[in-house]
Order: C-alpha cells, then sequence, then structure tokens
C-alpha cells in the first residue's frame, strides 16, 4: 500500500500502524489508497490523498475538537469524525480518538459475546418449557 507514496505520507502512516499493533488486535483491509480498520466492525477508515492521509473514526458521541473539519452523524448511536493528517502533530491529536474508536468496538464486541450465551441459555430454558416460537 506504501509504494509510491510520498515519504511524509508514508512515514505518517507507518506511524499510525504501529501505534495500532500497539493497542492490540484489529484488521486492516486495504484498496489501492483505502485502508478500513476493523475489530468485528469497522471503527476507522483512512484515504491517501496527495496532501495528506484522512482519516475518519467512529465515536459514540459528538465531539467539535479542531482536529475535526467535518463531523456528522453516521447512525443511530455514531458519529463520523473526519480528520487531515499532514504531520505527526496532527496524527498526535487524533490519536486518542482513534484510541477510543477501537475501545469502543471491542467493548461492542464483548457485549455481543456476553450477551450471545444467555440468549442461548434464555432459549433452552424456554424450549423445555415447551415455550419456543417458530
Amino acid at each position: 500500500m506504501l509504494r509510491g507514496k510520498p515519504p511524509p505520507l508514508a512515514k505518517l502512516y507507518a506511524a499510525l500502524d504501529r501505534d495500532l499493533a500497539k493497542w492490540g488486535p484489529q484488521d486492516t483491509l486495504y484498496r489501492r489508497r483505502y485502508a478500513l480498520f476493523r475489530t468485528s466492525r469497522g471503527f476507522a477508515d483512512l484515504v491517501f490523498m496527495r496532501d495528506g492521509l484522512r482519516l475518519a473514526l467512529y465515536l459514540d458521541r459528538q465531539d467539535a475538537a479542531p482536529c475535526f473539519f467535518k463531523v456528522g452523524r453516521a447512525s443511530a448511536n455514531r458519529f463520523i469524525h473526519v480528520a487531515l493528517l499532514r504531520t505527526i502533530t496532527d496524527w498526535r491529536r487524533v490519536r486518542p480518538y482513534l484510541k477510543e474508536a477501537y475501545r469502543l468496538t471491542l467493548r461492542e464486541d464483548a457485549a455481543r459475546r456476553s450477551a450471545t450465551p444467555r440468549r442461548r441459555a434464555q432459549a433452552k430454558k424456554q424450549s423445555k418449557r415447551g415455550l419456543t416460537s417458530a
């Protein structure tokens, strides 16, 4: 993905990728100049532009921090925050928000996993009582 990219942007992306690797497990899907970062669901995407990296991340709250040039509602409980990264300083300003987006997906993954066994147990109890619905 970094082949043919301007060296300053490649260095910036490498810093971002290095930090993501430190935080824990996640997948990165690449396509030409685009990267999607996800656990079981996407928490951020990145596009290589001529003059910087456009990073869009998904939070469960709206934040009007100056590092974001665009903030909008993505769904009922998600806000998309878009930043343009040109320097390592830009990356340092956005990094806590990206980490927050990452942790949010981890919490949701854990909640989903813990809810599934409960639902199975409830369904099993209901089926023993003859309360299953078709």
